[in-house]
């Protein structure tokens, strides 16, 4: 990986390239950070931490950091593709990726963790009252406990794309096939999800409610215990999801692909690219990261209503 000074440079005077969100008002921009140098390396997760903190992982290992207005590449000790990342609101943070891979940043910097599988890991989510969960192939889940990682039984050999939960609405995991699964006190239960299309994203709130995003423009929207999709007509492969009660709900994917939910219907943001975007998530003082192909990042912003 490249850590030499230029790198550095070129972050410091990135490009911004500014898309604007067309609607009645154009309240929204999305704000490209386009680091020369880096454009063979892919994110494939992004997630923001306490102070400003923002992580984003990806291929080869990659690992970059926003902290004091400022990007720069952080060692990660590997070069297994990272797949995704999880900060709590203290700061502690993990990061995902294949052959098992689970990094741990501890004092300013990652350590790998025996995460007692080969399995490529997926996805990692922590609730607000510190559990943690890690999903990947062939039915993989792995809770952290004691300090280590425990193998969860999931009931199924699909692989496992991405988790999320919450005390108001409970813990799902998503995957191939259309698989959905459910925590039920300590074990997994499927659930049925209406779909064959192989699911990659999942999010929620209490405010907002629960989704699930997937291949072939599916997305999924949970009814009390029943999963019904939501017209959004022939689209792109959706690769994650993200919503809170302030900002909205924003699906992303292939194309440069970013939707928004407004008033019940899913609505096209110009993001300015057509690269893949493989990632979104919520980061510090209620900002709005997503990050894919081409090593870029996009930073959704407000603005004033048009006038």
């Amino acid at each position: 990986m490249k850590t030499s000074g230029s790198l550095y440079a070129s972050i410091a005077s990135a490009l911004l390239v500014t898309a604007c969100f067309v609607s009645a008002a154009c309240s929204q921009d999305w704000q490209a950070l386009n680091p020369s140098g880096v454009q063979e390396y892919s994110f494939n997760g992004i997630s923001g931490a306490a102070e400003g903190t923002v992580y984003a992982v990806g291929s080869g290992g990659i690992i970059w950091r926003l902290q004091n207005g400022s990007w720069a590449q952080m060692p990660s000790g590997t070069t297994a593709n990272l797949n995704g990342v999880w900060c709590s609101p203290e700061g502690s943070a993990y990061a995902v990726g294949n052959g098992g891979t689970i990094l741990r940043m501890k004092g300013g910097s990652w350590e790998a963790m025996p995460s007692g599988t080969a399995a490529n890991l997926m996805g990692i989510y922590g609730s607000p009252d510190g559990g943690v969960c890690i999903v990947g192939n062939g039915g993989t889940i792995l809770r952290l406990q004691g300090g280590g990682w425990m193998s969860m039984p999931s009931g199924t050999s699909a692989n496992l794309t991405a988790v999320w939960g919450c005390s108001c609405t409970g813990v799902y995991a998503v995957g191939n096939g259309g698989t959905i699964l459910r925590l039920k006190g300590d074990s997994w239960a499927a659930m049925q999800s209406g779909t064959k299309a192989h699911l990659k994203g999942i999010w929620g709130t209490a405010a907002t409610g629960v989704f699930a995003v997937g291949n072939g423009g599916t997305i999924l929207r949970l009814h009390g215990k029943t999963w019904s999709p939501m017209a959004v007509g022939p689209g792109a492969n959706f690769c994650a999801l993200w919503s809170s009660a302030d900002a909205g709900i924003f699906a992303v994917g292939d194309g440069g692909t970013i939707l928004s939910l407004q008033d019940g219907t899913w609505v096209a943001m110009n993001t300015g690219t057509t690269a893949n975007i493989n990632a979104i998530r919520g980061g510090p003082e209620g900002s709005v990261f997503a990050a894919g192909d081409k090593a870029f990042i996009l930073r959704l912003i407000d603005t004033q209503p048009a006038q």
